[in-house]
């Protein structure tokens, strides 16, 4: 196959649509995870992205991961987040607040999470 302009030019012209498509996807599923308002009890937890700073969360009685939960803990605050916590997040915001059960088994608030740096 030769490298005539016509070529190059629908090679980068393909290569300029994967790029928008995976923005706007990006896009999308960052609007809807702020959008969304979540609430369940924590079932697992497991590290995504670099390093061990962003938790993404499964919630009782769900198959798979919530695509849309993943919490901001930082490298140092590991304890912030643990199986059995409860979280809510409100429509239209990044913050999830954790309630964690005391002695009696009550669910009391333990901290506000900010899902930033």
């Amino acid at each position: 196959m030769e490298l005539s302009k016509r070529n190059i030019l629908l090679f980068f012209t393909l290569l300029l649509v994967i790029i928008i498509v995976f923005f706007v996807s990006k896009y999308n599923q960052t609007n809807k995870a702020y959008s969304s308002k979540l609430n369940g009890k924590v079932e697992s937890l497991r590290h995504v992205g670099r390093g061990e700073a962003y938790l993404q969360v499964k919630f009782e009685g769900e198959r798979e991961f919530n695509s849309l939960c993943i919490v901001y803990v930082g490298n140092e605050n590991q304890d912030d987040l643990k199986i059995n916590d409860s979280i809510y997040k409100a429509k239209n915001s990044l913050n999830y607040q954790v309630y964690r059960q005391d002695s009696s088994g009550n669910y009391i608030f333990y901290k506000t999470l900010k899902n930033e740096p």
